[in-house]
């Protein structure tokens, strides 16, 4: 399952729902003549985008953390994304993504065999995992399905804004951590496309880790993945090519 890119998925993403709270407050504000029920409608906009906003400030904490999560994904797939800052990496049962300030790694597995591309960073940031330079290849390597907590971050930042969306929170355990989760519903006005998502279901732990996401496009596909471990450390290699990888250095990577 392919999830939809969603605007500003991108940079600067963590204060996002709360600019969009602010927005929102000025135009019901602005249009307070218009009638009760516009002013009904506009405080149901407000009152999502408020819980969305706690869920979008947990999410951005995630970026300043070093842990390593195991995830189950959609269709059997286990992927396992380790993070200290600024280095992340995606690693699945047939290849891994690796992002650090100086280099990006892709490794595939066949036959037995590891095999690796190692291509310079060449921005003068690490980039967050899921732009528009790497998306496709976290995706690769982890599956259509997997979510990020970069574009779980996007897709709340967007519910936030959409006409007719519901919220309900509750709170869940995955792999012994509490986390607060929201189902998101009503979001068939937002966009149109059978690759639209129609509603979607995400979990934060208390730290800030994403702990599940799930999501219905409009075509009816479900895609989801779920935590099921979480430490907070990484291990020393998690960085590097794998022991006995045959490592080719290119000027970009390929899929």
């Amino acid at each position: 399952m392919r999830y939809p890119a969603t605007a500003g998925t991108f940079g600067g993403m963590t204060r996002a729902p709360r600019r969009v709270l602010t927005v929102v407050v000025a135009l019901v504000l602005g249009v307070v003549g218009l009638g009760c029920g516009f002013v009904n409608q506009a405080k149901n906009v407000i009152d999502t985008a408020a819980i969305l906003g706690d869920f979008a400030d947990r999410l951005g904490r995630s970026a300043t953390l070093t842990y390593t999560a195991e995830y189950q994904v959609t269709g059997g797939e286990k992927v396992t994304l380790a993070q200290d800052p600024p280095n992340v990496a995606f690693v699945s049962k047939t290849g891994r993504f690796i992002l650090t300030a100086n280099h990006m790694i892709m490794c595939d597995t066949a036959g037995g065999q590891t095999t690796c591309q190692r291509a310079p960073n060449q921005a003068t940031q690490t980039e967050a995992p899921t732009d528009a330079a790497t998306a496709g290849l976290v995706a690769g390597v982890a599956g259509p399905g997997f979510v990020t907590p970069e574009l779980a971050l996007g897709m709340v930042a967007a519910a936030a804004l959409a006409p007719g969306a519901k919220v309900d929170s509750s709170e869940r355990n995955f792999a012994g951590e509490r986390s607060l989760c929201a189902d998101v519903t009503g979001l068939e006005n937002a966009s149109q496309g059978s690759d639209s998502l129609k509603d979607f279901s995400v979990c934060v732990t208390e730290l800030g880790i994403l702990a599940s996401f799930s999501g219905t496009l409009a075509s009816g596909q479900r895609g989801s993945i779920e935590l099921t471990s979480y430490r907070d450390s990484v291990e020393a290699n998690a960085f590097a090519a794998p022991e006995g990888a045959k490592v080719t250095d290119v000027a970009t990577l390929e899929k």
